[in-house]
């Protein structure tokens, strides 16, 4: 999950709003080269780690992710009793459920194809640190433009005849208060980051990469993920998923695209909080 939209849909959809996203775009390309120049003088390239896993067992993975999260919900629903526990934790709860049995799936996967087991994944505490911060500098670099997809992307979107919708995990999260929010808080910044992290630059993009080069394969994972999170968060998914991958095919380590993703939820979860006077 890849918290996005942080104001109310009608003012993402305003010209005004739209021509500044565009002005904070243009700004994040213009940095751009100094984010590449920045990875690539403090971040050596790491040879690309070649999956032992093919797309029959991609296909596995991608029939127990839509299984697990349509079921998940339900089960969490059946547990937790809707007069205690608010829809939006149990909504977040459900999705931890459904991506962590996924990421269960794709460990025993791992530990059975590869001799280095789960740590062919990424998960390498060597160079974990350094890839991190360097991860987040980049990050911080293009930040400006991330954050202006969002309202470009609204009021495109809506120019073309598009129905903008904000996220439901969004509204779910501004209904919470006190304690559910903290748990929430918990969810989206710590643990659903790591396990898309997993599936999807873990997983995915090594055996997409090896099929169809860097940049195909970096595109085609991110593609995939922004697809999951609906068309009015695509574009600004898509371009923060670009990062990752690329961070991720930079560094081969789990850890840099998990600190960025884990940041990114944060600062929205932060603009969310202060958008609703929380």
């Amino acid at each position: 999950m890849t918290l996005q939209d942080a104001t109310p849909a009608l003012e993402l959809g305003s010209r005004e709003l739209g021509l500044g996203g565009a002005a904070l775009v243009l700004a994040g390309l213009a940095l751009t080269p100094l984010c590449v120049a920045f990875a690539r003088r403090f971040s050596p390239k790491v040879p690309v780690f070649f999956a032992r896993w093919r797309f029959m067992h991609a296909l596995v993975v991608a029939l127990i992710l839509m299984l697990a999260m349509q079921g998940a919900p339900a089960l969490v629903g059946l547990v937790l009793d809707p007069e205690r526990v608010p829809a939006g934790l149990r909504a977040l709860l459900g999705s931890a459920l459904g991506l962590g049995a996924t990421c269960a799936v794709i460990f025993w996967m791992a530990a059975r194809l590869d001799p280095d087991g789960v740590s062919c994944l990424g998960l390498r505490a060597q160079g974990s640190v350094r890839a991190s911060w360097v991860a987040v500098a980049c990050y911080v670099i293009v930040l400006p433009g991330l954050l202006g997809l969002m309202p470009l992307w609204a009021w495109i979107f809506q120019a073309c005849g598009g129905e903008f919708h904000e996220q439901q995990i969004a509204n779910d999260i501004a209904e919470l208060s006190g304690q559910w929010r903290i748990y929430a808080a918990l969810l989206a910044i710590f643990l659903l980051p790591f396990f898309e992290e997993v599936i999807f630059r873990g997983f995915l993009q090594p055996l997409l990469v090896q099929n169809l080069g860097d940049r195909g394969g970096v595109f085609a994972t991110s593609l995939a993920f922004a697809m999951l999170h609906g068309e009015s968060a695509l574009v600004p998914v898509l371009g923060l998923a670009l990062l990752l991958g690329s961070l991720k095919l930079r560094t081969q380590r789990l850890s840099a695209c998990y600190a960025v993703h884990a940041l990114h939820n944060a600062i929205a979860y932060g603009m969310l909080s202060l958008s609703d006077g929380a």
